[in-house]
């Protein structure tokens, strides 16, 4: 009987970014600047489902949420994204509107961006949160 060699499956180093929200050209320029500077392969939900979704599929490294979404808010997605895997630390920028007050838990790994910010800050907030 031959030894059979099967193929030992290499873990991905493959950093995902989930991406969340409705205004399309924002994200278009957003995902070119942080595939180029962050290192991240992205994928874009508009809907809060349509993000669930993808998140039970492809588990992402870190999620960014427009905090005004059509069906959730961006605290509420965030949540429900969490509860997929509870035991993972899921990092997580919401990005709301100049001004607005937002109440939410105090995770370590949950940061809120007002708009507007520039796309150094946010490549910034990028990179720390994936040395973590």
């Amino acid at each position: 009987m031959e030894n059979v060699m099967v193929p030992q499956r290499k873990p991905t180093s493959t950093r995902f970014l989930l991406i969340v929200g409705e205004n399309e050209a924002t994200w278009k320029v957003l995902q070119k600047a942080i595939k180029q500077e962050a290192r991240y392969l992205t994928l874009v939900a508009k809907t809060s489902e349509e993000a669930i979704h993808f998140a039970r599929n492809i588990q992402p490294s870190l999620v960014l949420i427009q905090y005004h979404l059509p069906d959730l808010n961006g605290m509420e997605v965030y949540h429900r994204l969490k509860a997929i895997a509870p035991e993972r630390t899921l990092p997580a920028i919401v990005i709301m509107k100049e001004g607005e007050q937002v109440s939410h838990e105090p995770f370590p790994e949950l940061h809120m961006l007002e708009e507007p910010y520039s796309l150094d800050i946010l490549l910034q907030l990028l990179k720390y949160l994936s040395m973590g």
